[in-house]
C-alpha cells in the first residue's frame, strides 16, 4: 500500500473530513443541497437534540400512514422529559394542507393556525407599517389593535350604539316592573303562572322573610328525578330560626305518590296523610252530616267520635262500638291478668296434660293429628282415614300389635310384633317389595314375582366335623389354606386387584433394568422417551405452529409442569404462546398460562448443551394411567430467530403418523391459530419429520 487517502506517512491518521464524513464530536458543515432521513412509511424519521445522551427535543416526520393526496407523515416538534420520554407536542403541521397546531395534534377545521390554549400578544413600540393584502393584529400598551391595508388602525373594544327609544318611549324614559313584564320587588300581582325554574336535583325555593332573614321556605327539594313515575322534586314547607337557618319540616309532599307528611318527612306505608307526633282535633257542638263514603273522625265534649257513611255515630273508646264499656275482669281475674291454656279450657301448645277425651274430625284429606319435632318437621301423625303413621322408625317399648287381638306377649318385651290372621289373603302381587301377612297362624310373604314364601324353621343337620377336625374346632387362614387380609398390598404379601381384576401397574416391579434411567431418576414424572435416545442437535418449533408429543403414564400421578430440553434461549416468546395436556379424545386436562409472561415463560438457557426448562401449569392435576398428548404453540420473532431451540429425536425423514394397533399418535404438527389452550382440540396432524422431546414434572 503506497498511501491512504493521499497520505503516505507511516502512521496514517484520518478524520471525518478525510473520508467525506461529518464529525460526531465537533462542529460540522454539510456542503450539499439535501440531508435525507429515509425510512418506510409508518415509522418516525427524526432529528434529536440530546443532553448527556438523553433526548430533549425531537423534530420528526411522524408514523401516521400515507393514504394519498399528500396525507400522512406529518411534521411534529416534541419536547421530551428528563428521562427522554415524550412530554408534549409543541408544533404539529399537516403535510396535506400546511395548517399548523400549537400544543396539540388536533387542527381546528380549516384554520391555518390552531392553539390548544390562549394566544398571547406582547406589546409593540409602534404601529406596524402599512401592508396590502391583509391586516395586522397586535398589542400596544396592553390594548388589542388592528391595522388595515388602507393604513387605518383602531382599538378592538365593545361597540357602542346610541339609544333612540326604550320600549317605544323617548325623552326622559322611566320604566317600571310592569313595563318590562316583571314582578315588582315590593307589592304587585302575578297573572296566571309564576315559574321558579332550576335543574333536577337543585332546590327551587319561595322564601318569606323578615328584615332579609328567612322565616318560611316553600321549596321543590333536591331529591333527584329518575324519569320514572314522576319520582323526585318533592315539595317541602319548612320553618326557619330568627337567623334564617332551618328549624323544622312542617309539611312534606311526595310528587310521585301524592302522599303528605305533617311535622316531618316520614310516610307510613301507602297512607296519603301521615302526622308526626299525633293529631289534635278540636270540639264541635253538633254532629257532622254523614259522609257519602268512608267515615269522619271528630271531637265532642273532649271525646273522640266517628260518624260512618250509614249515619251511625259512636264514641271511640276502650269499649269499642255499640255502647260497650271497660272490661272489669277476665275469667274472674282482675288487675294485670295472665291466662294460660287451663284458664280457657284449652290444650297447652307446649307441654301440659289433657283431661277427658279429645275429639277431632278430619276432612278426608288432612291429618287428624300431627306431632312435630323442634325443627317443625312432622314426626308422627294420624292420617285422615285414621291410620297411624310414624315418619321415622316405628318403635314400641313392650311390643307392637297389628289387628284387634289383645296379644299376650308371652312375657316378652321390646322388638315383638303380634299379628292377627289376615281377614282376606292378598291375591295380587305388589309392584315392588313384598307383603307380610299371617294365614292360619303361619307367617307368610307374598313377593312381587308372585312367589309365596312360608316362614318356617329350616331343617337342622348336626355338624360332626370341620375339615376333619372334631371337638372345639378353631378355624384360621392356615387351616383353610387362605391368605390373611393383612398381607394385601403389603411387603412380601399379595397384590390387590383393580376393578378389572388385574394387578395395578404401581404394584408391579419397575419394568426397566436395575441400572436403567426412569423419569423419576431425573426428577421428572413422565416423558416422550429416554432423552439419551434423542439425536444430537436441535430445531426450532416454528412460529405459531402447533407441536405434539405423546407421553405414557403407567400409574396415577400429580403433575404441575411441562418440560423441554432447550439448547439455547434468551427470552422472547410473544403473547399467544401456550402449552397444554390433552387426553386422546382431545379434551384439555390442564394448561399453562401465557408463556410470554414471567409466571409461565420457560427459563433462559445459555450453557453449552443446554438444559431442561419448564413452564408451570395453572394448577397441579392428578392424571390416571394412560396416553396423553402434550401440545404446545410457541410464538416468537422468526427473523432473526429468538425462540427456544428444542431437543428432538432423529428427524431426518417423515415420521410415522400412527403407532400400534391402537392408532396412537406419538408425534405430530398442525396449524393452530388459538392464542390460548382451547378446551377441546382436534387438529389435522401433519406428517412432519420433526419429533420433539417433552416431559411432565
Amino acid at each position: 500500500m503506497q498511501s491512504v487517502n493521499g497520505q503516505s506517512v507511516t502512521a496514517v491518521v484520518l478524520d471525518a473530513d478525510d473520508v467525506g464524513a461529518l464529525p460526531n464530536n465537533a462542529n460540522a458543515t454539510l456542503t450539499a443541497s439535501y440531508m435525507n432521513i429515509d425510512k418506510a412509511v409508518g415509522n418516525y424519521r427524526a432529528f434529536r437534540w440530546l443532553t448527556s445522551g438523553v433526548s430533549r427535543w425531537e423534530a420528526q416526520a411522524d408514523d401516521v400512514a400515507e393514504t394519498g393526496s399528500a396525507a400522512g407523515s406529518d411534521f411534529r416538534l416534541s419536547a421530551r422529559n428528563d428521562d427522554g420520554s415524550f412530554n408534549k407536542t409543541v408544533i404539529h403541521a399537516k403535510r396535506s394542507d400546511g395548517t399548523i397546531a400549537l400544543g396539540t395534534t388536533i387542527h381546528h377545521g380549516s384554520a391555518q393556525v390552531t392553539s390548544s390554549g390562549s394566544v398571547g400578544l406582547r406589546d409593540v413600540g409602534a404601529d406596524p407599517a402599512t401592508t396590502s393584502g391583509g391586516v395586522f393584529l397586535y398589542s400596544k400598551s396592553g390594548v388589542m389593535y388592528v391595522k388595515q391595508a388602507d393604513g387605518t388602525s383602531f382599538q378592538i373594544s365593545q361597540i357602542s350604539y346610541p339609544v333612540t327609544s326604550v320600549n317605544s318611549r323617548t325623552g326622559a324614559v322611566n320604566l317600571g316592573a310592569a313595563d318590562v313584564g316583571a314582578l315588582p320587588a315590593t307589592a304587585g300581582e302575578v297573572v296566571q303562572t309564576l315559574p321558579i325554574t332550576g335543574a333536577g336535583g337543585t332546590s327551587r325555593t319561595l322564601a318569606f322573610r323578615t328584615n332579609g332573614q328567612n322565616r318560611w321556605t316553600l321549596a321543590a327539594g333536591t331529591d333527584a328525578e329518575t324519569g320514572t313515575d314522576a319520582a323526585g322534586t318533592n315539595l317541602t314547607l319548612a320553618s326557619r330560626n330568627d337567623d334564617g337557618t332551618f328549624r323544622a319540616t312542617v309539611l312534606d309532599a311526595n310528587r310521585s305518590t301524592g302522599q303528605v307528611a305533617i311535622g316531618g318527612s316520614t310516610k307510613l306505608s301507602d297512607a296519603k296523610l301521615t302526622v308526626i307526633n299525633g293529631v289534635g282535633v278540636t270540639n264541635r257542638t253538633v254532629d257532622p252530616v254523614a259522609p257519602s263514603q268512608g267515615f269522619q273522625l271528630y271531637a265532642k265534649n273532649g271525646l273522640p267520635y266517628i260518624i260512618q257513611a250509614d249515619g251511625t255515630i259512636f264514641q271511640v273508646g276502650s269499649g269499642g262500638s255499640g255502647g260497650g264499656g271497660a272490661v272489669d275482669s277476665v275469667n274472674g281475674q282482675t288487675g294485670i291478668v295472665t291466662l294460660d291454656a287451663a284458664d280457657v279450657g284449652a290444650y297447652p301448645a307446649t307441654g301440659g296434660e289433657l283431661t277427658g277425651k279429645l275429639s277431632q274430625t278430619g276432612d278426608g284429606v288432612n291429618n287428624l293429628a300431627e306431632w312435630k319435632n323442634s325443627g317443625g318437621t312432622i314426626a308422627t301423625r294420624i292420617g285422615a282415614n285414621g291410620n297411624f303413621v310414624a315418619e321415622g322408625s316405628f318403635y314400641a317399648k313392650s311390643g307392637m300389635q297389628l289387628g284387634s287381638t289383645n296379644y299376650d306377649m308371652g312375657g316378652g318385651a321390646g322388638g315383638i310384633i303380634g299379628m292377627d290372621n289376615a281377614a282376606t289373603v292378598p291375591t295380587t302381587n305388589p309392584t315392588a317389595g313384598a307383603i307380610l301377612y299371617v294365614e292360619g297362624g303361619v307367617l307368610k310373604v307374598r313377593q312381587s314375582d308372585g312367589t309365596i314364601v312360608t316362614v318356617a324353621n329350616a331343617p337342622s343337620v348336626p355338624v360332626t366335623s370341620v375339615n376333619g377336625d372334631t371337638g372345639a374346632v378353631v378355624i384360621d387362614t392356615a387351616s383353610i389354606g387362605a391368605i390373611p387380609t393383612s398381607q394385601k398390598a403389603a411387603a412380601s404379601g399379595v397384590a390387590s386387584l383393580d376393578s378389572g381384576t388385574k394387578v395395578p401397574i404401581a404394584q408391579l416391579p419397575d419394568p426397566s433394568v436395575p441400572s436403567g434411567f426412569t423419569p423419576e431418576s431425573m426428577g421428572l414424572k413422565a416423558w416422550a422417551g429416554d432423552p439419551a435416545m434423542t439425536a444430537s442437535g436441535f430445531d426450532y418449533p416454528g412460529v405459531g405452529k402447533g407441536r405434539m408429543a405423546a407421553v405414557y403414564i403407567n400409574r396415577s400421578m400429580s403433575v404441575s409442569k411441562i418440560a423441554w430440553h432447550i439448547f439455547g434461549y434468551a427470552g422472547g416468546l410473544l403473547s399467544g404462546s401456550w402449552a397444554g395436556i390433552y387426553n386422546t379424545s382431545g379434551t384439555l386436562m390442564r394448561a399453562t398460562g401465557d408463556m410470554s409472561t414471567a409466571s409461565y415463560e420457560p427459563a433462559e438457557q445459555h450453557g453449552t448443551g443446554g438444559a431442561v426448562s419448564t413452564s408451570n401449569l395453572t394448577s397441579a392435576i392428578t392424571l390416571s394411567p394412560g396416553v396423553y398428548y402434550v401440545i404446545w404453540r410457541m410464538n416468537y420473532t422468526a427473523s432473526p430467530v429468538d425462540g427456544p431451540a428444542l431437543m428432538r429425536f432423529d428427524s431426518a425423514n417423515t415420521c410415522a403418523a400412527l403407532y400400534g394397533v391402537s392408532n396412537i399418535r406419538r408425534f405430530g404438527a398442525a396449524t393452530i391459530t388459538n392464542t390460548s389452550a382451547p378446551s377441546t382440540l382436534t387438529p389435522s396432524w401433519e406428517t412432519d419429520p420433526l419429533r420433539f422431546w417433552v416431559a411432565l414434572a
